[in-house]
């Protein structure tokens, strides 16, 4: 079963295109690993698809209902959220 779906996502802030045809696609039971560098758009693309950010253009897809555009809270109540790091060095 495919839970999550992004479909050719755009978003770009005064210019500077942070994503740019971003696609993907995400089963049930899979792990995948999202990697790149400091600007490369991975919080971008996060902050997308659980509401933070609407796309410019694209779709999201969550166990099959399209959710784009979609405020944080109600993405949130179908399970699907973003939690950020906090150092603690010692």
């Amino acid at each position: 079963m495919t839970l999550l779906v992004a479909e050719n996502i755009y978003r770009s802030f005064q210019g500077f295109m942070a994503l740019a045809g971003v696609s993907l696609r995400v089963e049930e039971g899979s792990f995948h690993a999202l990697v790149g560098p400091n600007g490369a758009g991975k919080t971008t693309l996060f902050n997308v698809i659980t509401g933070r950010l609407a796309p410019d253009r694209g779709r999201v897809f969550f166990q099959g209902r399209e959710i784009t555009g979609w405020p944080t809270p109600r993405v949130a109540r179908l399970g699907l959220a973003v939690s950020f790091q906090r150092a603690q060095p010692f």
